[in-house]
């Protein structure tokens, strides 16, 4: 008794570690790529000038937003299929490969009517340049999304923020030689993005095939159109969620583009900036939890393992609104200029809108875990049904701080809605209502041992 006693506390402290040490790496991953993004952006923005550096957020913008939300949910249901059956590695590689092929031309189709609309007020070479990177970037994008959401859910997490830092690492590295070339031009740094999302890919695809060949011994057939359309499904439920209104398609900004001044909007882009690296928190340890969660069989443990990392979210989140608070003025002047002093306020009350965000971030990455991706769409819903009404109306009347507090209500929103799920899912049964990866046909058993880590 005495040696099982000892061998479960073990396991479970090896678990409690591998928890902790998984949330500290992508957290630190998560900060190290905004810290790069922001030296990138700051270098474009020398070379480039004010009109470039437009012509470049314009291209960079439409594009992203259109593969973004064009993955349809899909590296969510591979995080969590990964997660619970991780022998079909190899099958989701192939059914993300059939996925693409369905998306990349339907995409293009899209694209090609989005970005003549969106970019009308921008010169022909433009709207061909945005043509092209969209061409490029959707396989190269949507490939390595599905490849590291299967990494997420396998809790490889190295390998997993690896990719991620690949990233911006990569594309400092081709700025760099464009700088070296004297070729900084929005087409030059446009190749050097797309220099960066092939090195990712080359690498993600490194890091992946062993895990693959492992997992090929199982006896799983390789391509699926069924058990493609079932993760289809967990896809769609949690479409909306991922998306994120306005955290990820940043509806806030463009709304803002017609309510405020090109200053008084310059002045909120760079509030944000600050408030996103509180906001970036939640995304980590969301990021860590979602798979964590739906690797345990149990309701009491999902609950126990999502109940820790809120909390380190919530009180991680308020040192840092406190701290960004107080010192809300010297950090503006420091990063940006005395210019933009007047985002000191809007800052403080985005770092405090920030928190609800990040924690709502953990929970609603937790009940997709759970199975009940469905969850994160409504609270998402709701924060779009409050948000949008809110930053319309105290925009006008208060500038760049009413779109703070607009947004902080619709973060609001979304925390409540999650909470109430959560409440509800704490009592319900495991299995009565957790979204299904396969059908029962397939007969494809949850390779998990009994500290829930993949066997």
């Amino acid at each position: 008794m005495a040696i099982i006693t000892r061998g479960l506390f073990l396991n479970w402290f090896k678990e409690k570690r591998f928890m902790q040490g998984s949330a500290l790496v992508t957290l630190g991953t998560q900060i190290g790529i905004q810290l790069i993004g922001l030296a990138t952006g700051i270098l474009v923005a020398r070379y480039l000038g004010p009109g470039g550096r437009g012509e470049l957020a314009a291209v960079l913008a439409w594009v992203s937003m259109l593969v973004y939300a064009g993955n349809l949910g899909l590296p969510v249901a591979y995080t969590y299929a990964s997660a619970r059956e991780p022998n079909r590695t190899t099958q989701l590689l192939a059914n993300g490969l059939i996925a693409l092929f369905i998306q990349w031309p339907l995409l293009m189709l899209i694209g090609w009517v989005v970005l003549k609309l969106g970019l009308s007020n921008q010169p022909d070479q433009i709207r061909h340049l945005a043509f092209l990177y969209l061409l490029a970037y959707t396989p190269l994008n949507l490939l390595t999304l599905y490849i590291n959401a299967i990494q997420q859910g396998l809790g490889k997490y190295n390998h997993f923020n690896a990719v991620r830092i690949c990233v911006p690492v990569s594309y400092v590295i081709g700025l760099l030689v464009l700088v070296f070339l004297r070729q900084m031009t929005v087409g030059g740094v446009l190749f050097a993005n797309l220099f960066s999302n092939v090195v990712t890919l080359v690498l993600a695809l490194i890091l992946i095939t062993p895990q693959a060949k492992e997992r090929c011994e199982n006896k799983v057939r390789i391509f699926n159109l069924a058990a493609l359309w079932q993760d289809m499904r967990y896809a769609f439920s949690a479409y909306l969620g991922t998306l994120q209104p306005f955290n990820g398609l940043r509806i806030d900004q463009l709304l803002l583009t017609v309510l405020l001044s090109v200053q008084d909007l310059g002045l909120y882009m760079a509030a944000m900036a600050g408030a996103s690296l509180i906001r970036a928190q939640g995304y980590a340890l969301g990021t860590v939890v979602m798979p964590e969660v739906a690797k345990r069989l149990d309701r009491k443990t999902q609950l126990k393992v999502l109940e820790q990392f809120a909390a380190f979210a919530l009180l991680l989140g308020i040192s840092s609104a406190v701290i960004a608070s107080v010192w809300a003025k010297p950090l503006i002047e420091l990063v940006y200029g005395k210019a933009f002093t007047g985002a000191a306020s809007t800052l403080q009350l985005l770092v405090i809108a920030s928190v609800p965000a990040s924690l709502y971030r953990v929970l609603a990455d937790g009940l997709r875990g759970m199975g009940h991706p469905i969850s994160g769409t409504a609270a998402e819903l709701i924060s779009l049904a409050i948000g949008v009404p809110s930053v319309l109306l105290l925009a006008r009347s208060n500038g760049a701080d009413g779109a703070a507090i607009g947004v902080g209500l619709s973060s609001l929103g979304a925390l409540v809605v999650t909470i109430q799920a959560l409440l509800h899912v704490r009592k319900s049964p495991v299995q009565s209502r957790d979204f299904q990866t396969q059908e029962p046909t397939d007969k494809l058993p949850i390779a998990a041992n009994k500290t829930g880590r993949p066997s």
